[in-house]
């Protein structure tokens, strides 16, 4: 048997190296483009933090609004507490679409705020300044209404100038954070019965295992019953102390829980923000429905439902829409917040426009719609508002995604001509040989079950909702890597036994042509995925951000692209060894030699 490197064919060596290199500069390549993905994802400044001039309020539907916000739960836990059940039995419930991915701190800037990371510039967990553009707390304060924010220290940067009053509870390690809880409780108590306060948040802490850091994503689900049984108490003991004749109340998950999704349940609904809401302003059914029925809205529009409810103007920055039909209000008063809420949106539209170097050619005047609400036709004046606010967004929208599309004009042309050399080698490289791309498939079988079922065994969350620190994203990479690096070998190690099991009499070299090939199918497959974000999403992010969700996809594809292609002329080695020496075993215990060369 011929085993020396020396009779591979010149032609596949010189394939080799190119093929070498090229699959090195993609793995180098892959590590600049993810290092400036995320930087330019965690240190984005919104270009739309513009003062804008703020509308009229309308008529109050509640006295005092008080929202309370619970962490640490999927929607299957949140629905099926009994506080969450009673409240949807007497008001409304809300499932929040499209806000996957996004993490407490910017979540909760959403809930405030009505705008997303893009526009309020609040993008990681980290993230402890000013909110630099208009909230409820602002609205609230140019109402002269009183407000506070009871809840950890996270908020205290966030809004902490903005409000009335605040009582921040510190995080303490030696301190569980149901005791803390105990203490929240306790002050929002308080304030509801004997408080003068107009807007109230009530922000209470994850408890139970799985909540605060990534080594703690292992869950027991007794523990995370306990969890949410404990807070389904604390819920129903505020609302006990909630007149909801004069007061409403939002309950409200606070981000979109992939903490707890592992691979294993990544196809469970349990993505979406739910919300609850009842009392005064609040539609109540005639009869308390069997089962839960959640009507779908943007997490966008609590911020103006909640400047609906307490009569403030809309927050000025605002890209939702108030969930009118959770209202209980008389026509007029719908119109008259339809009619608001569009004239802030017709405000916000230039200057949105004006950030991404386009102009308002359109005249979106409400002039038009306050006619047939003076004369009385609500209805009518009440539609053309909505009509007209449809008309702005779509435009807003088109504008953005113009803006996304020419930042990936560039990288197309790009992607295309990689992949067709990368086919062009591997054509020469298999010259029809369909026995090696079945190994290149049972290769790519090997290495995406191992890297995937590492996942599976450590319960390591899929979103970046779950990293809360920027160390905590560091060990996330870096743990990445080493499971890329794992399967990598594994999968070098499988190839050459199988180039083994099938050429003991074959080319010299197989070995080392099947442990490339391999790991260029691989980065194929990962460079499919990589280009499909990137013709979605474009690569530069300083006018728009990416989906969260695909974004944190596509950096752990980047990061096994990083590895094999770095590492893919050492796995080819691997895999002629594993080769050589499978052969050298077997003539060693057959009692063969080889000839001699002559």
């Amino acid at each position: 048997m011929q085993l020396e490197l020396t009779d591979l064919k010149t032609k596949k060596k010189n394939l080799i190296a190119i093929l070498s290199i090229i699959m090195v500069l993609l793995g180098i390549g892959s590590w600049r483009l993810l290092d400036f993905g995320v930087r330019s994802v965690t240190l984005y400044q919104s270009p739309y933090i513009v003062q804008l001039q703020p509308g009229p309020g309308s008529q109050p539907l509640a006295q005092r609004l008080i929202l309370v916000i619970v962490d640490g739960f999927e929607s299957e836990s949140f629905e099926n507490m009994l506080a969450v059940r009673d409240m949807a039995g007497r008001g409304v419930a809300v499932s929040f679409q499209g806000n996957q991915g996004l993490s407490l701190v910017p979540a909760s800037t959403v809930l405030m705020t009505g705008a997303l990371p893009e526009v309020s510039g609040v993008v990681t967990n980290w993230h402890n300044t000013d909110v630099m553009i208009d909230s409820l707390w602002s609205s609230a304060s140019r109402a002269d209404l009183s407000t506070i924010i009871i809840g950890d220290a996270k908020w205290k940067p966030l809004f902490g100038d903005i409000v009335t009053q605040g009582i921040y509870h510190e995080i303490d390690d030696n301190r569980p954070n149901s005791d803390i809880n105990d203490s929240i409780l306790k002050d929002a108590l308080k304030e509801i019965k004997q408080g003068k306060s107009e807007l109230i948040l009530v922000s209470f802490l994850p408890e139970g295992p799985g909540t605060n850091t990534l080594a703690e994503m292992r869950t027991k689900s007794t523990a995370r019953e306990q969890a949410a049984a404990s807070i389904d108490t604390r819920l129903s003991r505020l609302m006990e102390s909630v007149d909801l004749s004069s007061n409403a109340v939002f309950v409200t998950l606070g981000h979109s829980l992939l903490t707890q999704g592992t691979l294993a349940d990544y196809g469970k609904k349990t993505l979406d923000i739910r919300l609850v809401a009842a009392g005064a302003g609040i539609v109540t059914p005639d009869s308390p429905p069997e089962t839960i029925h959640w009507i779908s809205r943007r997490l966008v529009d609590v911020a103006p439902t909640c400047a609906c409810l307490l009569g403030i103007s809309m927050p000025t920055h605002s890209q939702g829409e108030a969930i009118f039909d959770a209202l209980d209000a008389p026509s007029h008063t719908l119109s008259e917040m339809a009619i608001r809420q569009t004239a802030a949106r017709a405000r916000f539209a230039p200057e949105y426009l004006k950030s991404l170097g386009r102009q308002a050619d359109n005249d979106w005047s409400c002039f038009s719609i306050f006619l047939p609400h003076n004369d009385g036709n609500y209805e009518e004046a009440y539609e053309a508002a909505l009509d007209l606010d449809e008309e702005i967004s779509l435009t807003l929208s088109k504008a953005r995604s113009a803006v996304v599309a020419s930042s990936r004009l560039v990288s197309i042309p790009i992607l295309i001509a990689i992949a067709a050399l990368l086919v062009c080698i591997l054509a020469r490289l298999l010259e029809n040989n369909v026995k090696d791309s079945l190994i290149a498939g049972v290769a790519i079988f090997v290495y995406f079950t191992v890297y995937y079922g590492l996942f599976l065994l450590r319960g390591i969350p899929l979103s970046s909702s779950a990293i809360s620190y920027p160390l905590e994203l560091a060990r996330f990479y870096h743990g990445r890597i080493l499971d890329s690096v794992v399967s990598l070998v594994l999968m070098a190690i499988t190839v050459g036994w199988l180039v083994y099991r099938r050429e003991k009499n074959g080319e010299a070299g197989q070995g080392l042509v099947a442990g490339f090939v391999s790991p260029c199918f691989i980065i194929a497959t990962l460079a499919v995925q990589i280009g499909m974000f990137i013709v979605t999403e474009g690569v530069t992010y300083a006018l728009y951000l990416p989906d969260m969700q695909k974004g944190f996809r596509c950096s752990m594809y980047l990061i096994q692209l990083m590895v094999v292609g770095i590492l893919s002329p050492i796995a080819a080695c691997l895999s002629q060894g594993v080769f050589l020496l499978a052969s050298q075993v077997e003539l060693s215990r057959s009692g063969k030699h080889e000839p001699p060369d002559e």
